[in-house]
């Protein structure tokens, strides 16, 4: 059976997801919505890199919404900077035209699903939603790699060995050298300043409710069955004893270069599911931590041990592995989330499936 497909977004994920759409042989391009003005009017292949498709990008959003397409892959850049609600407005107006979709743009939305307890989220959003599913006779999927798949999903299935569970840990590390927006790197997350300086980043993890790995959490307790009484959140920062140069700029020596933030998920009072963020610069600094990049180690303790390790590397030459990984997440899922049942759904609803397909 043939998709077609939609791309809404250009921009990292996006242009992953637009290339692989036009190479998938099930699936056909149909459309693709950008927000740059030098990209309107031009082929989708060009803008992929790829062999014209004869489908033009367009920044119109009637006419995209007028486009007979099975489902849209939903990724702008950004997709959360207003807080989501041009997100939802978007996907609301595509689920209503009769159009399935699948988005990575606004965390926050990843545990809808049916018959959820929404964790500090919108029920008017939730409600709105799930309207415009009913109005459209289509389903909506939101997935990434947190929340998606590295600290839910595949923990998840992972727990399926096991009995007696006593913990769970799962470490994220991520080599930050090679991002370029010094902003991000010094002044959101606070890579280059003194050990003792507070961040926007610590200010979102304040309300860990706000964050995406708790979402992850959430979705890994539910599925388990497991209430959490508590998530405690802590950072702890490492400091570089030498100037380092990256792609953002000079981290300075006495600076911070390597970070790990936990999330303590308490059940019955005591720490039952720890996530880690190991982020740094440098594999020099902190050497006990774990290094590496787009690396997640999974730990669980009980009366089965269980070790895994998912590591992503990709052979495109350019951008992130994690970039790709979520577009191919979203993809992969198409035609499952085009075959379901009208509504929203979330990783403890979609059918399993695999992924991937052959080239000729």
């Amino acid at each position: 059976m043939s998709y077609r497909i939609i791309q809404w977004g250009t921009g990292s994920v996006g242009t992953h997801a637009l290339r692989t759409i036009i190479d998938r042989p099930d699936f056909e391009l149909a459309g693709v919505r950008v927000y740059n003005p030098d990209k309107v009017g031009r082929d989708a292949g060009e803008l992929a890199g790829l062999d014209p498709t004869g489908v033009l990008a367009t920044d119109e959003v009637d006419a995209i919404l007028a486009v007979d397409a099975d489902c849209v892959c939903y990724s702008p850049l950004g997709g959360s900077m207003d807080g989501g609600r041009s997100a939802v407005e978007d996907i609301s107006r595509l689920l209503a035209s009769g159009k399935n979709v699948v988005s990575s743009a606004h965390e926050g939305l990843a545990f809808l699903g049916p018959d959820v307890d929404l964790p500090g989220a919108d029920s008017e959003v939730y409600q709105r939603l799930t309207r415009a599913c009913r109005d459209g006779n289509a389903s909506f999927f939101h997935v990434g790699i947190n929340p998606g798949f590295a600290m839910d999903l595949w923990p998840m299935l992972m727990t399926r060995l096991c009995g007696r569970i006593d913990s769970i840990r799962v470490a994220e590390i991520v080599d930050m050298r090679r991002y370029e927006s010094i902003h991000m790197v010094r002044d959101a997350i606070g890579f280059g300043l003194p050990a003792v300086a507070q961040t926007p980043l610590d200010a979102h993890f304040s309300q860990v409710s706000n964050s995406p790995y708790y979402l992850s959490m959430r979705l890994l307790a539910d599925a388990m069955g497991l209430h959490l009484d508590d998530v405690k959140y802590r950072r702890d920062v490492a400091v570089t004893d030498r100037d380092l140069t990256i792609a953002a700029g000079t981290i300075e020596a006495g600076t911070v270069a390597a970070m790990k933030m936990s999330l303590d998920g308490m059940v019955h009072g005591r720490p039952t599911i720890l996530f880690e963020l190991i982020w740094r610069v440098t594999d020099d600094v902190a050497p006990e931590w774990p290094t590496g990049d787009s690396r997640w180690l999974l730990s669980i303790d009980g009366d089965m041990s269980v070790e895994s390790e998912v590591t992503l590397k990709t052979t495109l030459g350019a951008g992130r592995a994690v970039s790709l990984a979520v577009a191919t997440l979203l993809l992969n899922s198409i035609p499952t989330v085009c075959n379901a049942p009208t509504g929203l759904i979330n990783n403890l609803a979609l059918t399993p499936h695999a992924g991937g397909y052959l080239s000729a």
